[in-house]
This record gives C-alpha cells, sequence and structure tokens, in this order.
C-alpha cells in the first residue's frame, strides 16, 4: 500500500515543482517585462531563468517584439530630436541674411553716405533679398521632394555664364574677408540640361561655404573630359580634418560649438541633394588643410 502511495506521490512532486518553478518564471517575466517596459530604449530583454521549452518560446517571441518596439523607440527620439534641431538651424539660416539686410539698410539711412554708396547698398539688399526667397524656396522644395510633389524645370543653361554670375554675387563678402578668388572658365558657353534655381543654389552654397570657412584662397575650375563636365571648387581651411569628410553631406552634421554658430548644417545636405536630383554626382575630399568639392555633370554635346 505504501509503494502505492509512493508512486502516486512523485508526479504529484513534480507537477507541483514545475508549477512552482512556472509560477516563479510568470512572476520573474511579469516584473521584468513591466520594467523593460517603463524604459523600452534600454535594450534590456526577457530571460530564461528556469528551463520549460514552451515559456522559452513564448519569451522568444516576446524578445522579438520588444527588440522591434526598442529600435522603433530609439528612432522616434532621434527623429524627435533632428526636428528640434532643424528648427534651430532653419531659423539660423533665415536670421543670417535678415540680419545682413538690416545692416545694409542701416547704412543707407546714414547722412554721410553718398548717393552713389546708397545706390550700392540698396543693390546689395536687393541681391541678399533675393538670395533670402531663394533660402526658403530650397526648404520649401526640400520637403515637396520629400513627399514627392516637386518636379524639376529642367532647360539647356550656360553653366559658365551662371557660375560666373554667382561669384559676382558674393565678391564684396570675398574682398570682406580677404580671401583671393582664382576662377578658371571655358571661354565659350558650355550648357548643360539643368533646373536654373537649383544650380545656382547649389553654387551660392559652395560658394557660401568657402567664405564661412575658408582662410586666404579659393578657387573655382570648370574641366570638359569626353562628355563629362566637371566643377571644382577648393578652398583653404584649418577647420576641418580628412574624417569630416564622410560626415559633411550628413544632415544637420556640425564640427563643433562654433560652426554651430555660423551655419545651420543644411546647406551641403542640400547641394548633395540637388545635384542629384539634376542626374549629377559630388564628391568630397579633405587633404592637407584644403577641401575639394567636385561636381559631375553628363552631356552627350559640348
Amino acid at each position: 500500500m505504501e509503494w502505492i502511495l509512493i508512486i502516486l506521490l512523485i508526479p504529484s512532486v513534480y507537477f507541483s515543482a514545475r508549477f512552482f518553478l512556472l509560477s516563479k518564471n510568470i512572476n520573474d517575466t511579469t516584473k521584468n517585462l513591466n520594467e523593460i517596459c517603463a524604459n523600452i530604449e534600454s535594450n534590456r530583454k526577457l530571460l530564461f531563468k528556469h528551463p520549460d521549452k514552451n515559456f522559452e518560446r513564448l519569451l522568444s517571441e516576446i524578445n522579438k517584439y520588444l527588440e522591434k518596439a526598442q529600435l522603433e523607440k530609439i528612432k522616434f527620439i532621434r527623429r524627435e530630436e533632428e526636428i528640434k534641431r532643424e528648427i534651430e538651424n532653419i531659423s539660423h539660416d533665415l536670421r543670417t541674411p535678415l540680419t545682413s539686410i538690416r545692416g545694409y539698410l542701416e547704412l543707407v539711412n546714414d547722412e554721410n553716405a553718398s548717393e552713389e554708396e546708397k545706390k550700392e547698398y540698396i543693390s546689395v539688399v536687393e541681391r541678399r533679398a533675393k538670395g533670402l526667397q531663394n533660402l526658403i524656396q530650397v526648404f520649401y522644395d526640400l520637403s515637396r521632394l520629400e513627399n514627392k510633389e516637386y518636379n524639376l524645370d529642367l532647360e539647356m543653361i550656360d553653366i559658365n555664364m551662371v557660375l560666373r554670375e554667382q561669384v559676382l554675387v558674393y565678391y564684396n563678402d570675398f574682398e570682406a574677408k580677404g580671401i583671393n578668388v582664382d576662377i578658371s572658365l571655358e571661354q565659350k558657353p558650355i550648357y548643360l540640361k539643368l533646373d536654373k534655381n537649383a544650380i545656382e543654389r547649389v553654387f551660392a552654397n559652395l560658394i557660401q561655404n568657402a567664405i564661412k570657412y575658408g582662410k586666404s584662397r579659393f578657387k573655382i575650375c570648370l574641366e570638359i573630359i569626353g562628355k563629362e563636365v566637371n566643377l571644382v571648387f577648393v578652398n583653404d581651411t584649418d577647420d576641418l580634418q580628412k574624417e569630416d569628410g564622410k560626415f559633411l553631406f550628413d544632415r544637420f552634421y556640425m564640427k563643433n560649438s562654433s560652426r554651430n554658430n555660423q551655419s545651420s548644417g543644411l546647406g551641403l545636405t542640400i547641394t548633395k541633394f540637388l545635384v542629384e536630383l539634376m542626374d549629377g554626382e559630388i564628391e568630397l575630399s579633405i587633404n592637407e588643410g584644403w577641401v575639394e568639392f567636385k561636381i559631375k555633370f553628363k552631356t552627350e554635346d559640348i
């Protein structure tokens, strides 16, 4: 009779132990799951403390879900930070030309300024106002591009002339900073099928970049190699290292806090985006105190 009781008792003890371990697993897992959900970006996972195949399969599926939730949470947090920086940077990008316009308007109202000087100041204000208008348009277009709502207005453009005009717009800025400009362009017109507003913005971004971060020399060169037009923008700098070249086209990238006081960090990103949108390529290299941007456009006939 006793051995019958022992035989009956063994499974009872076994299943009781199994039930106890399962219950403990569930309680521990519930506690850990609540902690993980309260801090989803912590990248924690549920652990298997006691062997149970069915329970392990359940935890494995929960961990897969947690991993996806953690990744989405991290993406969401990063995107929020990017949006905050974007608002700050766009505000800065708009404020800079507005400050310049206000400064020249004060000079126009200076009683000691001659009529000729006032005409020059007004001319500068008009150019800066146009640049500001183009900048706002680029931000708007960028939004449309991201939503696939933008169409390029392609036409045959003399890229030689457009580039010369953009250099002249910023001539006074180069003079003020003491930057020597060396231009090597073709004597004949070079026609490419591009969007005029987009290519003007590309040139303006690269020229402004050289004015902001250049030391004393800025070179522009147009090269024709076979059926390819290469535009090269080079300036000397002591603010960039070779490894910075990996990040300069990244949206919102800042070399350091001092650069943040001078630029929104969107100019080169927009430049790359616009060049590629017009079926071009842009390359960047930094070497021995020089930064070079090379834009390539293909053409059938020169």
